[in-house]
């Protein structure tokens, strides 16, 4: 019995042609997912450097705050001289006035960029709230609460552009020598607040309240 081979020549030319296709078709396929993945790569960057650069200055601003206490060259702020008052003005922070790509993030890194805002306006607030019920002139438990409230805002967001520079693959800031360290700052202010308060707290509370003893006559 013979066989036709014949129809070997056209089988593997078609065969051949499909390898062909299938493989210019893979070659365009991966041009075009590194063309969108340097895309994406390109529009992350962009996204990260613009909110980093606004951020810094929400830091700026929550340190100034942190150090705010009321006072002006050494005395207390209030045209009366004798009222302590704010000099430094809460923070404007509206990222969604920034042009960036936000799908660009990830949720993790998006939402609390978005929700700064809240947290600001959250803050402020209590601020209001304790400044309407503090004793004058000093409003020492105002300025507490607002100075240690934007120092651990500052801290946030300070940790919060470092995790978006190693989304992006960003270098760190290079450190110049003599600087001022923030996030040092901010946090020794917040400890000397914190201890501060807590002192004020000890010297109006009776050792008794504290200890839970009482005299017995």
């Amino acid at each position: 019995m013979s066989f036709d081979l014949n129809f070997i020549p056209p089988l593997m030319s078609a065969i051949t042609g499909l390898a062909g296709v299938w493989l210019g078709g893979r070659i365009v396929n991966q041009r075009e997912e590194k063309r969108e993945e340097a895309r994406l790569k390109a529009e992350t960057s962009y996204a990260v450097i613009l909110v980093i650069a606004h951020l810094d200055r929400l830091i700026t601003r929550c340190v100034e705050l942190a150090f705010d206490d009321g006072t002006t060259e050494g005395r207390p702020a209030g045209a009366d001289y004798t009222t302590y008052e704010p000099t430094v003005q809460s923070p404007d922070f509206d990222p969604l006035a920034l042009e960036v790509d936000w799908k660009s993030l990830p949720p993790d890194l998006l939402y609390p960029i978005l929700n700064l805002p809240y947290q600001i306006e959250v803050l402020d607030n209590e601020v209001h709230d304790v400044w309407q019920n503090d004793d004058p002139p000093e409003h020492a438990e105002m300025f507490w609460t607002r100075q240690i409230g934007y120092a651990g805002l500052g801290l946030e967001i300070s940790i919060l552009a470092k995790r978006l520079r190693r989304h992006a693959t960003l270098p760190a800031p290079e450190s110049v020598s003599g600087s001022w360290d923030r996030e040092m700052r901010l946090r020794e202010k917040r400890t000397e607040l914190e201890r501060e308060r807590a002192e004020a707290y000890a010297r109006r509370v009776p050792v008794s309240i504290i200890t839970g003893d009482s005299k017995t006559s």
